[in-house]
């Protein structure tokens, strides 16, 4: 009698404390829907408050520009000033809503042919890709589950990218290509957010100017830029945002390069 009421004891015991594991965790699931709702309202306001004026910024230093079309000097050069300043203002906090609302948005449930997704956005880039005279091959791609709106800014940013950062006097050479791995042959150091037997591996690579591996872990980290702002255009943001959808996809991202090699980026997503 005493061996049982002993294990009464330990089964109330254990029962109470998982009630109260359960009460923290519906806690910490009410505070985190309410965090991604003010999350969301933030975007709302930057991409009103925030824009509203700057396009009042822009507008007006265009009228002024008009104004003193017949004039040099100073004048002039204020008004480029200080519009290249606005316009690369309203393209952080576009990228920054753009990395809010991914990290808020998770529903990776849809069918998307990766094949479409990519193609949609090489035609979006097709005068970018003209100007340059890149060239840009596209192998058979899978069809995987996640959300289309987010593997579109993903491939979006990963071949804005591969433009951006070619060589000088040299056309942009960008190949896009899969594969199927076994979840025993990935290579040492990733780990996919989700486990699954295997993965599909997209690589795209390029012939740009590359980078040198020391500043990998860097590059994936928000506002980091491994060149100035007057050398190549951009916010350090995108790569972000690459890293929260492949992880929102419960895969991995890497990369590799060598300073005026080229870049390798691999996508690794659960098949």
């Amino acid at each position: 009698m005493n061996a049982l009421k002993k294990i009464e004891e330990v089964v109330t015991e254990r029962t109470l404390e998982l009630a109260g594991a359960n009460h923290q965790l519906r806690e910490s699931n009410a505070l985190l829907a309410r965090s991604n709702e003010n999350l969301q309202q933030f975007a709302y306001v930057a991409s009103h408050d925030l824009q509203e004026p700057l396009r009042k910024i822009q507008q007006f230093g265009d009228l002024l520009k008009t104004g003193q079309a017949d004039k040099t000097g100073e004048s002039i050069l204020y008004l480029e000033r200080m519009q290249s300043a606005a316009s690369r203002m309203s393209m952080l906090i576009k990228d920054l809503l753009d990395f809010s609302r991914i990290s808020t948005q998770r529903d990776a449930s849809d069918s998307v042919s990766l094949q479409r997704v990519v193609e949609r956005v090489v035609s979006t880039l097709e005068l970018r890709v003209e100007e340059l005279g890149a060239q840009i091959r596209v192998g058979s791609l899978p069809t995987v589950l996640g959300d289309s709106s987010q593997l579109g800014q993903l491939f979006q940013n990963l071949l804005s990218n591969a433009l951006k950062f070619h060589h000088p006097g040299s056309s942009p050479r960008i190949e896009v290509t899969a594969q199927w791995l076994a979840v025993e042959h990935l290579p040492a150091g990733i780990k996919p957010g989700r486990g699954a037997i295997a993965y599909h591996r997209i690589d795209v690579v390029d012939n740009g100017i590359g980078f040198d591996e020391k500043y990998l872990d860097r590059i994936f980290q928000v506002f980091q830029r491994l060149h100035g702002k007057n050398e190549f255009a951009g916010t350090g943001i995108g790569l972000a945002i690459c890293e929260k959808v492949v992880l929102n996809h419960g895969g991995a991202i890497t990369a590799m390069s060598q300073p005026g090699q080229g870049a390798t980026f691999s996508v690794y997503l659960p098949v």
